[in-house]
This record gives C-alpha cells, sequence and structure tokens, in this order.
C-alpha cells in the first residue's frame, strides 16, 4: 500500500505545534500561484524559506518577472510570519540535457517527472548550502501530486 502523505503531513504538524518548535523550511517554488496555499498552510508551523527554481523557464527575462512575481506575492500575503526568499540560478541548459530524448512525450510523462527530479535535486542541494543539513537528512517534496524522497547527494 502507498503512503499517504496527506496523513503523514497532518500528524507531522500536530506534532510540530505540541512541540511549540518552528522548525525552518526550504520550500521549492516553481512560481508564484503554485506557492500560495502552501504558504498559507505551512506557515503557522515552519519559518519559511521560499526556494524559487525553474529551469525550464525561457527567455531568462520571462525567468526573472516570475521570480519577481513570487516575491510580490510574499510582500503581500497576510502570513503570520515573514518568509525569505531565495533566488536560484537560471540554468535552462539543465533543462535542455534532462529533457533530450522526450521531447514527444505527452504532459504529465516521464519528460514532467524528470524536471520534478531535477528541480528537487536542485533544492536539495540549496537546502545543503543554506542550511547546512546533513547529508543524511533527505527532502522531501510534492510536486505534481508526486511525493518523492531524495538523498542528498
Amino acid at each position: 500500500m502507498k503512503e499517504n502523505y496527506s496523513i503523514v503531513l497532518e500528524k507531522t504538524l500536530k506534532e510540530i505545534a505540541a512541540s511549540g518548535a518552528r522548525p525552518r523550511l526550504l520550500l521549492h517554488s516553481c512560481c508564484g500561484p503554485c506557492s500560495s496555499y502552501v504558504l498559507e498552510y505551512l506557515a503557522p508551523y515552519f519559518d519559511i524559506t521560499v526556494f524559487y527554481y525553474n529551469p525550464n523557464i525561457s527567455p531568462e527575462t520571462e525567468f526573472r518577472f516570475r521570480a519577481e512575481e513570487q516575491r510580490r506575492l510574499l510582500a503581500e500575503m497576510s502570513l503570520p510570519v515573514p518568509v525569505s526568499f531565495l533566488l536560484g540560478e537560471y540554468e535552462p541548459e539543465l533543462f535542455y540535457t534532462m529533457a533530450k530524448g522526450y521531447e514527444t512525450e505527452p504532459e504529465g510523462g516521464e519528460r514532467c517527472f524528470s524536471c520534478y527530479r531535477l528541480r528537487l535535486a536542485r533544492t536539495a542541494k540549496a537546502a545543503a548550502e543554506v542550511f547546512q543539513v546533513e547529508k543524511e537528512q533527505v527532502l522531501i517534496g510534492s510536486t505534481g501530486g508526486i511525493g518523492m524522497q531524495l538523498p542528498m547527494e
């Protein structure tokens, strides 16, 4: 039977609330609109840093525009605590390399799963750099409704 990540999350949030702690969370964001609900949902429990990283956005002006929209959203949202922002690098060549051979894949196919893995692997790297987490720790992310665990490399 597959793990129900919604149940795992609810249990984790109850444990955090009971402890009175506010753990740090690096939250990957591919765009502002996708992050709004997650921010509202998790901000009461975590000190959040949003990591905007989306290597499949072109041209660079569009990437920068979307990053600024993420910043604007954070500034305008009414959250219980401030949320930090971390801008990832503009790296479209990583996406193009990853997508090679998947050009005919349908939306939601293996190209998308590979892109999710690419984004979350870069998020894990940012977590190691920014939060100085240990290699033994695991980043758990959910993108496109798919739960993934990525051991830090």
